[in-house]
């Protein structure tokens, strides 16, 4: 795998092309293993990289539980600004840390966020 690099703009092609797994996805995985994280920053996850909140779509759903699942598998994280944006930016390598779907837990991510009603799980990001 080529190595990505801080301050470089990657489209989700050449993230694709880098790490392998769908292009459609937040968690894309290859093998049932989580190769890496594509996340939307503004509103979606707003305290991203280290936080990521995983929508109610059963898919987005079963991928979060997939990842918890993996606790030693370290993958590249790539954030965008806001869904309008192409660019994702490279962040480092994080390896999965916690999965919550307490209500307590949920709301404070929903209060955060604005995203009322929209989330399954809370995912706790560690840098490695």
């Amino acid at each position: 795998m080529q190595q990505p690099q801080m301050n470089v703009p990657y489209r989700r092609s050449a993230i694709q092309a880098m790490c392998g797994g769908e292009m459609q996805t937040f968690l894309p995985q290859e093998d049932g293993i989580i190769i890496a994280g594509c996340f939307t920053v503004e509103k979606m996850n707003p305290c991203a990289p280290l936080e990521i909140l995983a929508g109610n779509a059963p898919a987005v759903a079963a991928r979060a539980v997939l990842l918890s699942q993996q606790p030693c598998t370290i993958f590249p994280v790539f954030l965008k600004k806001n869904s309008a944006d192409r660019r994702y930016f490279f962040k480092g390598y994080f390896m999965f840390d916690d999965l919550s779907n307490q209500p307590s837990v949920i709301a404070d991510a929903e209060a955060r966020s604005g995203r009322e009603n929209e989330l399954s799980y809370v995912i706790t990001l560690k840098p490695v």
